[in-house]
């Protein structure tokens, strides 16, 4: 699957995300997609980031994604305005959007 952009705003730690957004170049979690939150936990797939900068002092940051595994990846959650969460374990660190 080819790689899109996202938005992506990293949580605060107060906000139950990490300590500071990852300094890449690249980062892969389990993202929840929006479309596909009704089977959520039980279809999880993975997301690969690709960062070029650091988030701003908001934590927001442009970056690549494609999915780790892209060959059975449904195509539809990377379409342009796909919304998505990105989780560590059970707690969600990041929100986003693919552009």
């Amino acid at each position: 699957m080819v790689e899109r952009s996202a938005r992506i705003q990293w949580l605060k730690p107060e906000e139950g995300g990490r300590p500071s957004p990852p300094p890449g170049p690249e980062y892969s979690t389990v993202a929840r997609f929006e479309i596909l939150a009704e089977r959520w936990p039980h279809e999880a797939w993975s997301v690969v980031l690709s960062i070029s900068a650091p988030a701003d002092s908001e934590g927001a940051m442009v970056t690549g994604i494609r999915m780790l595994v892209g060959d059975n990846a449904p195509k539809e959650v990377l379409a342009s305005g796909s919304r998505f969460e990105l989780y560590e374990g059970g707690k969600c660190v990041a929100r986003g959007e693919v552009l």
